[in-house]
């Protein structure tokens, strides 16, 4: 199946204000037993994630209204998470590029955290499929306890730490409504990924022109 394309903050022109405003719609709950329409997002997840590097992919990045993610299950090496990271914000330089990290996942149904360690927090480099070329320093939780459905409906409760832990609330914000760039807060740096000088100022407007657009000053 042809992998759905990324629904994306901003382009070659800049915003794209539809995009946004759907970004920025809470996603709608699953029903069990999952209804045909559910089984076909979590493929398109799925064919997606082994196209496109990347440690994880929300349904509405792919235009869906629904709580489900994809993305890692485990991650022991933290480097190789940073990596993956930066291949995320770079996507379009590794089109021709298949996700070797892809047999390592997980389908997150209905996900939610429901305790979490405010004397445990990390900061290190986030990516995002929405918001090309761009990276910014976050301060995460680094110690959470969440709940979720798999595919069959079991529930699975488990703690997550250091890179799957990011990770988890990374792809829960998306579906919450909120893209990573809106938690102005945790942001400690901005790093744009472009080498031309030039694309980097016209980075530079776009996300100033995301910012004025959604009211953060």
């Amino acid at each position: 199946m042809p992998v759905r394309e990324i629904v994306k903050i901003w382009g070659e022109n800049g915003i794209i204000k539809d995009n946004i405003d759907f970004l920025h719609k809470k996603t709608r709950p699953v029903k069990f037993p999952l209804s045909n329409e559910c089984m076909g997002i979590i493929k398109d997840l799925e064919d997606s994630y082994e196209q496109i590097p990347c440690a994880g992919i929300a349904a509405n990045q792919l235009g869906y209204n629904y709580s489900i993610f994809i993305g890692m299950k485990v991650c022991d090496d933290e480097d190789e998470g940073k990596q993956v990271e930066r291949m995320e914000s770079e996507a379009g330089k590794y089109s021709k590029m298949k996700n070797e990290f892809s047999s390592n996942r997980e389908i997150y149904i209905n996900p939610k955290i429901y305790k979490t360690k405010s004397d445990s927090t990390q900061e290190d480099t986030e990516g995002c499929l929405s918001v090309p070329n761009l990276t910014v320093e976050m301060l995460r939780y680094d110690k959470i306890k969440v709940r979720y459905r798999t595919v069959d409906g079991g529930v699975i409760k488990k703690p997550l730490k250091g890179f799957i832990s990011k990770l988890f609330q990374h792809e829960l914000d998306h579906l919450n409504g909120v893209v990573m760039l809106n938690l102005v807060s945790q942001i400690a740096e901005y790093s744009p990924l472009h080498t031309n000088p030039i694309k980097n100022k016209h980075l530079k407007s776009y996300l100033d022109d995301y910012y004025s657009y959604i009211g953060v000053k």
